[in-house]
């Protein structure tokens, strides 16, 4: 029992090392300058809808669901994510009545639970089964306070491609997923993990179980990839003349590779 504790704890401090690593390279979803000079940055890790368009914020709740080792049964990881503005604090920020961790770089502030610096962090009470996601912003630098909610999409998994796949482009790669809804939206993305220009990424599709990644799409990307499906729901909240966009959702992803 120690021995399996021990590797949950080292797989949720390898996941935030990796978060903090490639959230530039690998993320390019909301990493985008939104104009208004608003720029919000994504240090989740995590692919996130790029939907904010001009919102002063986005609050994101996180399921993470991990492919572990053989033997090993999968891991689902509950994250909480908040920027605003140009990396702004803005006082205690905190859902369903768990505050998130606070971190500044280089003069930027954003919340993410677990944290770099505290990577065993959980948050508790975030389900991902329908159930209302509620936040609560103190305020802060230009940042009024508010609260605001949206509701989870289901769990998910994914059907095809299996995880170590071998997959021919082809044809195109046809990605399926099981727990459909008709609520939801999803957001597909394939990035190469050796040459990170090499990205696909399509969104605000229907939650029908399946999407054809286009051979046309596949021309310069080849080898070893993370293929990620992402189901969503978003709700937006208007407070001080600024909007925010709250948004819940689950991540399924596989190791494949293309030829």
């Amino acid at each position: 029992m120690k021995s399996i504790k021990l590797f949950y704890t080292l797989l949720i401090v390898a996941l935030i090392g990796l978060s903090s690593c490639s959230k530039d390279e690998n993320n390019p979803v909301n990493s985008n300058n939104n104009g208004g000079g608003n720029s919000l940055s994504n240090p989740s890790g995590q692919p996130i809808p790029g939907l904010a368009g001009n919102a002063d914020g986005v609050l994101v709740t996180i399921g993470y669901e991990i492919q572990t080792a053989p033997g090993f049964p999968g891991v689902s990881i509950s994250m909480g994510f908040a920027s605003f503005g140009t990396g702004v604090d803005a006082g205690d920020v905190s859902v369903n009545g768990n505050t998130l961790g606070k971190t500044t770089e280089s003069g930027s502030t954003f919340y993410l639970t677990p944290s770099p610096t505290n990577p065993t962090q959980t948050i508790s009470g975030v389900n991902f089964d329908g159930s209302n996601h509620n936040w609560t912003v103190a305020g802060g630098n230009g940042i009024p306070q508010f609260s605001g909610s949206v509701q989870s999409p289901a769990s998910f998994g994914l059907t095809a491609p299996a995880n170590n796949a071998t997959v021919s482009k082809a044809s195109g790669i046809n990605v399926t997923w099981n727990n459909t809804s008709s609520g939801a939206k999803v957001l597909v993305m394939l990035v190469s993990t050796t040459n990170s220009s090499q990205v696909y990424v399509v969104e605000d599709i229907a939650d029908n179980g399946s999407h054809t990644i286009p051979a046309s799409s596949l021309t310069n990307v080849s080898g070893s990839a993370l293929l990620q499906v992402v189901k969503y729901r978003y709700n937006s909240a208007t407070a001080g003349g600024k909007s925010y966009y709250m948004i819940s959702e689950v991540v399924n992803n596989a190791l494949i590779t293309i030829n």
